[in-house]
């Protein structure tokens, strides 16, 4: 298990449809990274409605975040390709909100 800390920029959900027909939805989670002093960005995935319905009240844009999460990889002719598959991700308290 990883853990990141970071600014959500962005949130979308796509529909995904699998080759026997079945039709799945997926997030993707873009933040910013704030630990490491440089301006990196990730893009982490929550693979199916259910994991998403449990996560969506903790993905509000604009907010700092901890995110727990793995690393999944597949191979494909020969390479390897990551995803990033959120566990959980919990906003921070933003006491120097104004609003």
């Amino acid at each position: 298990m990883y853990k990141i800390r970071g600014i959500i920029k962005n949130k979308q959900i796509e529909d995904i449809t699998s080759k026997s027909g079945d039709t799945f939805k997926k997030m993707y989670v873009t933040i910013e990274e704030q630990d490491t002093g440089y301006s990196l960005t990730h893009q982490f995935e929550i693979f199916g409605e259910d994991n998403i319905n449990k996560q969506k009240d903790n993905i509000i844009e604009g907010r700092m975040c901890k995110i727990d999460f793995y690393i999944k990889s597949n191979e494909w002719k020969g390479k390897y390709f990551n995803t990033l598959n959120i566990k959980s991700i919990n906003l921070e308290d933003n006491t120097d909100d104004p609003f």
